[in-house]
């Protein structure tokens, strides 16, 4: 489910900013996300103190003042490309606090898979088409101010413009490791 984006392993942020948000550029380690600085507020946005943000910033202002769709994923094995599932008995779970019994494999080096037990909101910006714009425009500056930071960030593909988000109280990520 690559539309679904990065299934975090540890998804709270801790004390230094708030919970990941649409608009957050930052990269993971360590299956955290951590957060550099957010398009969509200004540079003296007090959430930028930690590292501030890239020279010559620019604040992505959209033409859409109401961009965030609200949502709902249902509980659910979300599998990477070739894993499947298959439940260990015929008999599912009885009641709220009893879990199926699945088994999934992989045939590939690697997979993944997402399962939600019970149910995530989502929340995902409508304007794809202005986020794809401002990350082409600006990502050689990012990748370069985030070079500089000294946070071992090497590649393009390292940085994330995040458009969505997914949240629950209630979830396991599996990996089939290369």
């Amino acid at each position: 489910f690559p539309a679904y984006g990065h299934a975090l392993w540890d998804p709270d942020p801790g004390n230094l900013y708030p919970a990941v948000e649409v608009g957050d550029v930052g990269y993971i380690r360590e299956g955290k996300f951590h957060r550099l600085f957010n398009v969509l507020l200004p540079a003296e946005d007090e959430s930028h103190a930690l590292f501030g943000v890239p020279e010559n910033y620019e604040q992505l202002e959209l033409n859409i003042n109401r961009h965030i769709n609200i949502g709902r994923l249902s509980p659910n094995n979300f599998c990477s490309a070739k894993v499947t599932s298959m439940p260990v008995s015929e008999r599912s779970a009885q009641g709220p606090d009893e879990i199926p019994k699945v088994s999934f494999s992989c045939p590939m080096r690697e997979g993944a898979v997402l399962y939600l037990p019970i149910e995530a909101t989502g929340a995902n910006t409508i304007a794809n088409a202005d986020f794809g714009k401002c990350i082409i425009r600006h990502i050689d500056r990012w990748l370069e101010w985030a070079r500089q930071l000294g946070l071992g960030i090497g590649r393009m593909e390292d940085i994330i413009l995040v458009t969505g988000t997914h949240r629950t109280r209630s979830w396991t990520n599996v990996a089939f490791p290369g």
